[in-house]
């Protein structure tokens, strides 16, 4: 259940079809996959034996050089009828060179049709003069599946374990209230911002992964971050926010470090949606805070 201020509650109710899952995933799939990202549209593969499939999508996210198979999916549809078979043979056609051919051409394709985001990627420092090269060595990795569903099914964690590609899977739902009034919930970003939940489902509360930083000595309360960010042709603005317990505090607001790092950024860019905050914010000595996570979790092993 999901209510606002005023007492008006929205009731869980169950996705008319596959394509209305769909058409939330592809309307908001940056919200996933973050701004860096581009989507490829439904298109014929095949493995190396001529076995024909269609995922939903491929997703290339330029900021971390990960590939994505998209296959959207409802749970009514079991793991072992459909969603295991499916899945399954879209991986084996991925290891056919020329699917990552026609999907590096696709790419490009699609890049030379929207200048914008040539800028975008600019940000990030990839010229338009290396877009080519960086999308083929970012298919020369093995790709992760992602899985928006909107319930898991039995047996579909212990099937994903199986496999020899992370299968990420993010439960969408549908809300409804009294006057027809429609909204969706998705994974915030965040779960996926380099500190995956353990077993990769954005169904479980994530930890304060910033506090336990906190705790651990490697960051302090009070402590100021910053990070420089600005669009094509223009100078950096420097932006600046101080460590908290539970978040970043920006112009007297405190967020979590993806969230913080946000606003800052849409301040020079109302466009972005979404921000890594994990890896944009740094301490005076320039260290990125994932880094400090990093070691939190070395501190863990040991």
């Amino acid at each position: 259940m999901i209510f606002d201020k005023a007492g008006k509650v929205y009731s869980k109710i169950e996705f008319s079809n596959e394509d209305e899952i769909e058409k939330v995933v592809f309307n908001n799939f940056k919200l996933l996959f973050g701004d860096y990202s581009i989507l490829l549209d439904k298109s014929l593969i095949a493995t190396n034996s001529g076995e024909k499939t269609i995922p939903d999508g491929i997703i290339i996210n330029f900021q971390e050089s990960i590939w994505y198979i998209l296959e959207v999916e409802r749970g009514i549809h079991g793991t072992w009828n459909h969603i295991a078979p499916q899945i399954s043979k879209q991986i084996t056609a991925m290891e056919n060179m020329d699917t990552r051919i026609k999907i590096a051409e696709n790419c490009i394709k699609k890049i030379n049709r929207n200048p914008s985001f040539k800028d975008l990627l600019n940000e990030i420092n990839i010229e338009e003069i290396n877009i080519h090269g960086t999308i083929n060595k970012i298919l020369q990795q093995q790709p992760k599946v992602a899985l928006p569903i909107d319930f898991i099914p039995n047996d579909l964690k212990d099937w994903t374990k199986t496999l020899k590609v992370e299968v990420i899977v993010w439960l969408v739902e549908k809300y409804k209230d009294i006057n027809g009034d429609i909204l969706f919930s998705i994974p915030e970003k965040e779960i996926e911002d380099g500190i995956e939940s353990d077993d990769n489902y954005g169904t479980k509360l994530k930890g304060n992964y910033l506090a336990q930083v906190i705790e651990k000595g490697l960051l302090s309360v009070g402590q100021e971050l910053f990070f420089e960010y600005g669009t094509k042709d223009k100078n950096k603005t420097k932006f600046t926010g101080i460590v908290r317990k539970n978040g970043i505090e920006v112009d007297g607001e405190i967020s979590s470090a993806s969230i913080s790092s946000l606003r800052c950024i849409q301040k020079i860019n109302p466009t972005r949606t979404t921000s890594n905050g994990w890896t944009v914010w740094r301490t005076k000595d320039g260290k990125l805070i994932f880094e400090l996570y990093k070691k939190l979790i070395e501190l863990k092993q040991s």
